[in-house]
């Protein structure tokens, strides 16, 4: 399949154009010229027919006809147009003087034989003895006398077209150049594009560094901008599967050698003791199922799906139905959940991500807050700020550990309590990134009114789109 190409579409627009533009200019120049040819030459033969009218100032008689010899015919002459003698056209030229009477007083010795009367003056075309004449006549009043001046048609159109030919030379000379011109041009005003394809060539696949903008051309800055972004997109994009890859080696391999050991130790015990292996079997098992879950959530949440989907979302509807999905493990420790607030409380996000988010900072506070413990989700909505705030009767978390619960598989159980609560460590990472997707913002702190953590989320109502 042919390519298309922008430099042949430009060089061979521009050629097509220019070829055109210098063929309507020189059919113009052509005709323009032609017809002044032919306005100069009917000029001529004006002042030659008002030059031998001062002849009639002279002694012309009736009784003696004066003949001016040709000195020359067009076949005698080789070479050159023109010489001492005269020229080779001067037979394609002739005059007539005659009177009212028809009286012939003189004329050329080429002249042909015709005229018709009555004459009248000014110019015509004449055909006679094979050949085309532009005649010109003028009557002579005071010498009751015309005057006759004619040219022949084949020299006209000859002189003509040699007068407009050397119009148009210049035109046919500078084309080629022109041309050439427009070639060199374009290229040099692609060099630029062939320069960056060059850059981007001999990159290695895993270089997706910026493309460096060092004083490019301005229409080339919005495709490097664009092409920046790609490779800013693919950068994270393969950043976010190798720490994928590298968190899921780093923890599975615990649970996966843990799960190894229980099942060797069920296959070999017996009894009350081949009985434990299988449970702790199966917890290893839903320990890494639960693990697996929250890397695939995580590797989920990139910037270009969400900011596709984001539209507005009722947080309390979110909080209501992450309730309901998760109120079984809070009716097994006996807690108490409430939600109170404002209803509706629209922003604009993405309804999955939001309900992920949610659903992570119930499930802690369900883990991490004892039997008959209190929970409690709180959402105001402002013009242009929601705010939700969960708390929990549980232990809390130190001040100095705060922002550190926020990396991927730190986990503060030891320092928090001694519950032997068991996590991957990604609940708040998963948060942190969804948060950050959203453009809000999310605090930790201790609440006053039941003692354990306290984590506020707010979010704008309609937040910025991030870049």
């Amino acid at each position: 399949m042919k390519q298309n190409s922008i430099r042949r579409f430009l060089i061979v627009g521009l050629l097509s154009t220019m070829a055109l533009a210098q063929l309507v200019t020189m059919t113009w120049s052509y005709h323009k010229s032609y017809l002044e040819a032919e306005e100069l030459q009917d000029a001529q033969l004006v002042q030659y027919a008002r030059a031998l009218s001062l002849l009639l100032a002279g002694d012309l008689k009736e009784k003696k006809v004066i003949t001016v010899p040709i000195q020359t015919q067009p076949e005698d002459w080789q070479g050159a147009a023109a010489g001492t003698s005269g020229h080779k056209y001067e037979g394609k030229l002739f005059f007539k003087i005659f009177t009212e009477n028809k009286q012939l007083l003189a004329h050329s010795e080429n002249t042909p034989d015709f005229w018709e009367f009555p004459l009248t003056e000014g110019f015509r075309n004449i055909t006679t003895d094979g050949h085309d004449w532009r005649v010109f006549t003028l009557h002579i009043t005071s010498k009751n006398s015309w005057i006759i001046t004619a040219q022949r048609g084949d020299i006209r159109g000859e002189m003509g077209g040699i007068i407009a030919l050397k119009s148009i030379l210049p035109f046919l000379f500078t084309l080629p150049v022109v041309f050439l011109m427009i070639g060199w041009l374009v290229s040099k005003g692609l060099q630029p594009i062939t320069v960056l394809a060059n850059e981007l060539k001999r990159r290695e696949a895993n270089d997706l560094h910026p493309v460096p903008i060092n004083n490019p051309v301005k229409e080339l800055v919005p495709l490097i901008s664009s092409i920046n972004q790609l490779l800013k997109r693919l950068s994270d994009a393969f950043n976010r599967e190798r720490r994928f890859v590298g968190y899921a080696a780093h923890e599975l391999r615990t649970p996966l050698a843990g799960l190894g050991v229980h099942l060797q130790n069920a296959q070999r015990k017996q009894g009350h003791e081949r009985e434990e292996a299988i449970a702790l079997s199966l917890k290893g098992h839903h320990r890494m199922v639960h693990l697996v879950e929250q890397l695939l959530v995580l590797a989920r949440t990139t910037p270009d799906a969400y900011f596709a989907s984001f539209q507005e979302s009722d947080l309390y509807k979110i909080c209501q139905k992450v309730i309901a999905d998760n109120i079984q493990p809070v009716l097994d420790k006996r807690q108490t959940i409430m939600l109170e607030g404002d209803e509706p409380a629209v922003t604009q996000g993405d309804a999955s991500g939001l309900s992920i988010m949610i659903s992570n900072l119930v499930r802690n506070a369900i883990l991490y807050t004892p039997e008959e413990g209190t929970i409690k989700l709180m959402i105001t909505s402002h013009s242009e700020q929601v705010t939700l705030s969960i708390s929990d009767s549980g232990p809390g978390i130190p001040e100095k550990l705060r922002q550190r619960v926020f990396d991927r598989f730190y986990r503060a159980d030891t320092d928090r309590h001694t519950s032997g609560v068991e996590g991957a460590g990604l609940g708040l990472s998963i948060v942190a990134h969804i948060i950050e997707l959203h453009s809000a913002s999310i605090e930790l702190g201790t609440s006053r009114l039941l003692g354990g953590l306290e984590v506020i989320v707010k979010f704008n109502t309609y937040p910025a789109k991030s870049q």
